[in-house]
């Protein structure tokens, strides 16, 4: 009865840190961009998802030292369709999540291309030190690009940026405490919602998959809802963009060079959706600049059936 009680507690606190994280990392990264004269989407791509996307990280080079593989691919896996689906959707519903031309155009089809090369790398059902060197290689180059081409204000508003040193030390203050928040968060909300997954007899791949997954990608929704609700939608966009690419080239490519990691047959259906999920957020950004409550909507209730067949399949 203890444990059980440890694990309702670290659910409801986990919820609660996560709010009070994604807040200080939403308010300090929106400043620090001012600051350094980076735009919102470059903050929210770098910063901000790499931030959130630090539950996975640990997450899955926890379950790869324990000789967990399954939960530790399925974990990304599940992650980065949750990122798309559950968090844009829900975000589209709170008020219309705007993409910018340049990200429709560039950012999103890296994110498609990466993930397809992922999938890729997976299809011989392993990942080796080698392949997990490639990836994390590949995220240096996203990172350098993404920084040099967003310089410049997207919308080039040309206004002018005052630095202030001791209120940029104070958003740097804002940005760590809030990954510190989301990552202690996600850790507590993860242990109680495995515990009791786990007590009704569900299996590593599903926990990993769905539970873990979902717990793991919670600060990206807290990140995501607090900047759509703070009007930011390049940061809300730039978090779930950059998230999906530093789930697969950081979060993969660690884990794989620390403990080469195989996947399970069971794996390989979750691969496609999430490859099959990433098009399909592209084609809405194609045709249309801005993410009403009506994708939202179609994204949660997509989202929900992936979740069933998840636990039926």
């Amino acid at each position: 009865m203890s444990q059980l009680f440890l694990e309702i507690l670290g659910l409801v606190a986990g919820l609660a840190i996560l709010i009070v994280g994604a807040d200080l990392l939403v308010r300090g990264a929106a400043q620090l961009a001012r600051v350094l004269g980076l735009s919102p989407f470059a903050i929210g791509v770098t910063v901000v998802a790499f931030g959130t996307s630090a539950p996975e990280l640990f997450a899955s080079i926890g379950a790869a030292l324990l000789d967990v593989e399954e939960l530790a691919i399925g974990n990304v896996v599940g992650s980065n369709i949750a990122n798309i689906l559950l968090i844009l959707g829900a975000g589209a519903i709170i008020a219309p999540i705007g993409i910018h031309r340049r990200v429709r155009l560039v950012e999103l089809p890296i994110m498609l291309v990466i993930t397809g090369l992922t999938v890729g790398l997976l299809l011989d059902s392993k990942l080796t030190r080698v392949d997990g060197a490639l990836l994390a290689a590949g995220l240096i180059g996203y990172v350098v690009f993404i920084v040099r081409s967003h310089r410049v204000e997207i919308e080039h508003e040309g206004d002018e940026v005052v630095t202030h040193p001791k209120s940029a030390w104070l958003d740097v203050g804002m940005v760590v405490l809030g990954i510190v928040a989301l990552g202690l968060g996600a850790r507590a909300l993860v242990f109680g919602a495995t515990g009791v997954a786990l007590r009704v007899g569900v299996s590593e791949g599903i926990v990993g998959t769905t539970v873990v997954a979902l717990g793991t990608s919670l600060p990206e929704l807290a990140a995501t809802i607090r900047s759509v609700m703070a009007k930011q939608s390049d940061i809300a966009v730039g978090n779930v963009v950059g998230s999906n690419i530093f789930n697969l080239l950081s979060v993969l490519g660690i884990t794989a060079m620390i403990h080469p990691l195989v996947a399970s047959p069971s794996m390989e259906m979750h691969l496609w959706i999430m490859l099959s999920v990433s098009v399909l957020m592209v084609v809405f950004a194609m045709i249309r600049p801005a993410m009403g409550r009506l994708v939202g909507m179609c994204f949660l209730l997509l989202y929900g059936a992936y979740i069933a067949f998840a636990f039926v399949v």
